[in-house]
């Protein structure tokens, strides 16, 4: 039994390493994704990145990140339900991002952007991949701190240095606390 467990150890460490060094650490695929996101608003992204910048220093205030440091980022999806719990803790980001995509002609540029980077050659063993793959498997229903457990095994604090995370970040917990706010709603109908 123990050299049956110490076998599964030394696969599971062997293909986390595997997965590590495969990834595409210049972060391209990120940049790509966030040029195409910033492309949708007549703004180039300007009122999103300051959006991406005060919803952090509003977790910090509310002492769900500690600094705007890698670690903090991993300990908040380690506590994600500080963060998910239906209060007022809206960031906005998802709300505007929203707004942006009601533009047609920039929708179909978004979309060839994101068609773009889908067949890039690093795209297959890209974080980026495995995040799409992660937050569409299951149900719409997936508990926050099921989804955060996985994205955990993707995630290294090096990676939230990257806009692309933070913005990541920011939309689940905009997401979460919506639906919350939502079933909240219909529970208080008559």
């Amino acid at each position: 039994m123990k050299k049956l467990l110490k076998s599964y150890i030394y696969v599971l460490i062997l293909l986390v390493s595997c997965i590590s060094f495969g990834q595409n650490k210049n972060y391209k695929l990120e940049t790509t994704y966030m040029n195409c996101m910033y492309g949708i608003f007549e703004d180039d992204g300007v009122k999103l990145k300051e959006l991406i910048k005060k919803a952090e220093q509003k977790l910090i205030e509310a002492k769900l990140l500690k600094d705007t440091s890698g670690k903090s980022y991993i300990a908040l999806y380690k506590n994600i339900e500080k963060a998910i719990n239906g209060e007022a803790l809206n960031l906005g980001i998802s709300n505007h991002v929203i707004e942006g995509m009601n533009n047609n002609k920039k929708i179909k540029e978004y979309m060839g952007c994101m068609q773009g980077i889908m067949q890039s050659k690093n795209y297959e063993g890209s974080k980026l991949n495995q995040f799409i793959k992660l937050s569409s498997s299951g149900s719409n229903n997936t508990k926050v701190t099921a989804l955060a457990t996985k994205l955990l095994t993707v995630f290294e604090a090096k990676d939230f240095d990257h806009d692309f995370y933070k913005y990541l970040t920011f939309s689940l917990i905009d997401k979460f606390n919506s639906n919350i706010n939502s079933s909240k709603g219909e529970k208080e109908k008559p």
